[in-house]
């Protein structure tokens, strides 16, 4: 049974099966490997490969997931590979801290080194450090909400829940950026620019906040 994360693989190229299938081939551990690729995933890697040359070195994590394919019915099982944006990042298996496993909030407990921190250091689990090893820790703090039906029935015609909503929500008002170069623990992430501006006029509007209060 193959892993199901590929830590500190190298991407060594995007081949095409038999059938048309699109396959990751990266080293790992000295071992050369073929994985099924998400193909929207793959054509993207293909493209960057072609034009950082054919001595390009790529090295990420290539992680299983589960999605459904184009015209399929069911949902299939696929590698998906991203880059770590800083590439002299590398998994320190050595320092993992499971110690606190069960606590609510997604503690750093998973090792990393690179150039900037030769020591290592913890990370969150789930996220990949991004430039020189940086992240935003999990900080949040649980709130037991009751949510009427009505907005339940309008999440759900939105074909999404009403936790997600409202997830969306606080990430619009407060602006909050998850991305590859600072990546948050808490997954929150603002949809842009023009959503936050509006999340937070409607809270000026509806509190009688002042203009400059954010």
């Amino acid at each position: 049974m193959r892993p199901t994360l590929y830590y500190d693989a190298r991407l060594k190229g995007v081949a095409t099966a038999g059938n048309g299938e699109k396959r990751l081939v990266i080293e790992y551990r000295g071992r050369e490997l073929s994985l099924p690729a998400d193909p929207a995933n793959a054509l993207h890697y293909e493209k960057r490969l072609n034009t950082s040359g054919a001595d390009a070195v790529i090295i990420g994590l290539a992680r299983l997931i589960r999605k459904k394919p184009q015209g399929g019915n069911r949902p299939r099982l696929f590698y998906r590979f991203d880059a770590y944006v800083d590439q002299s990042l590398r998994r320190a298996f050595e320092l993992d801290d499971y110690e606190f496993i069960d606590s609510d909030y997604n503690i750093n407990c998973i090792g990393w080194r690179n150039d900037k921190n030769p020591d290592g250091f913890l990370a969150p689990r789930g996220i990949i450090p991004g430039e020189g090893g940086r992240f935003v820790s999990d900080n949040t703090a649980k709130h037991a909400v009751a949510i009427p039906f009505e907005f339940i029935e309008l999440a759900t015609r939105m074909k999404t829940d009403p936790v997600s909503v409202i997830q969306l929500f606080i990430a619009d008002v407060c602006h909050l950026q998850n991305t590859p170069e600072l990546p948050r623990a808490d997954g929150f992430s603002s949809r842009g620019t023009e959503t936050s501006r509006k999340a937070q006029d409607y809270l000026r509007q509806a509190w009688r906040l002042k203009k400059d209060f954010f």
